[in-house]
């Protein structure tokens, strides 16, 4: 429906139209009061005219359907779509029922059965329900004043340039509002896009809704917001359970209690002083007693290394025949022709760690180095040689 031009007021009938002789009723005349007639008339007054209402009126029937009829007439420019913008609107409170079944008096089912029957007056559940399928914001007026008195989806993101505006009578009855400048269709009302279909808009903000409610996105409704308020009395009342209890202590009382929780604190502290004491006197006797044996072990070692110039005095000791022993096993003999040099040389020659390992065992150095030409680097033939010839 185009926008009807400024004054065709004949186009939204006699409400707000301006009869030849008189001014029409400004915004803020009561109904009934006496009007100002035009200068020049019988009996006029020198007064200005007031300024005309700011809207012309689309009178909706009156048979049940008016919220709808204005809603439609609002979105597509006719009312011929309120069957539809019931239909889509029950459906929605369905989808979103968490969250509207808190605002409805009656049992649920009931409630949606009944207003998804034509003739049905809706109200103010349907017209935040209807707010949100078209995210429009929604300004609800008196009669004659048109003084706003409410709106719903004041938070919207506003994409749509206009409200849906629509005037309250009284007994449940709602009429479509239009600028004097005429209306523009919600549904016709965005730059750049087509004009949407009837239907459109709804079906996707109830699938959208409909997403949500299946992943879990669920608004708060009643039984959310009860358990959200027990919680919150609950702390309140502890809060001030803790507030009586400690007023209600006398200075006393209060001093005994902060010396308390100072000797417990102090009681607390000596304790841990005394347990790292503790644990540092333990750590220091490890350190010493560490040390001690590391010395012994060096002392022992370095006997070990001055006894190695003894070594070679027991090679002639050992003949080739000698429990199977054979020249290759042993070191050469010394010569009386051999010089000094030759004498340090075998003096200064280093067994392996097997022979001093059986040899810390209590078993005399010869033995075990007669069992390591014999059987080699393997400290169990040593010290089972040296326990076979033990006695020997």
């Amino acid at each position: 429906m185009a926008p009807v031009a400024s004054g065709d007021d004949t186009a939204y009938g006699a409400y707000g139209g301006i009869p030849q002789n008189v001014t029409a009723v400004s915004s803020t005349t009561p109904p009934g009061a006496p009007v100002t007639l035009p200068r020049g008339s019988p009996g006029a007054a020198a007064a200005p005219a007031p300024a005309p209402s700011p809207f012309l009126l689309r009178e909706q029937a009156r048979d049940g359907n008016c919220l709808f009829r204005s809603f439609s007439d609002q979105l597509y420019g006719t009312p011929e779509h309120h069957a539809l913008v019931r239909d889509r609107c029950s459906q929605y409170i369905a989808s979103e029922r968490n969250y509207f079944e808190q605002f409805v008096t009656e049992p649920f089912d009931e409630f949606l059965a009944r207003m998804r029957r034509q003739g049905e007056w809706g109200d103010d559940v349907e017209i935040e329900a209807l707010s949100e399928i078209y995210d429009c914001r929604v300004e609800i007026y008196a009669s004659y004043s048109h003084s706003l008195m409410r709106t719903f989806h004041e938070a919207c993101d506003g994409k749509r340039p206009h409200p849906i505006r629509l005037q309250y009578e009284g007994s449940a009855h709602y009429n479509s509002l239009a600028p004097r400048s005429g209306l523009v269709p919600i549904a016709k009302s965005l730059p750049g896009q087509q004009p949407c279909q009837p239907g459109a808009i709804e079906d996707a903000s109830i699938a959208r809704s409909r997403r949500r409610q299946e992943a879990g996105q669920r608004r708060q409704g009643r039984a959310e917001g009860d358990i959200e308020q027990t919680d919150l009395q609950v702390i309140d009342e502890a809060i001030a359970l803790s507030r009586r209890e400690f007023e209600h202590k006398s200075d006393a009382e209060m001093d005994k209690t902060l010396a308390d929780s100072r000797a417990e604190w102090e009681r607390i502290e000596r304790k841990r002083m005394d347990e790292e004491v503790v644990d540092a006197i333990v750590q220091q006797s490890v350190v010493e007693e560490e040390q001690k044996q590391l010395a012994v072990a060096m002392k022992e070692s370095r006997e070990m290394v001055y006894q190695k110039a003894d070594y070679a005095a027991f090679y002639p000791m050992f003949g080739a025949n000698d429990a199977g022993m054979t020249e290759d096993y042993l070191p050469a003999a010394s010569s009386s022709s051999a010089n000094e040099a030759d004498k340090r040389d075998s003096r200064e020659y280093q067994y392996p760690e097997s022979v001093y390992n059986v040899m810390s065992m209590g078993f005399p150095l010869e033995k075990c180095i007669q069992a390591y030409h014999l059987v080699g680097d393997n400290p169990e033939g040593i010290l089972a040689y040296c326990c076979q010839t033990l006695g020997r």
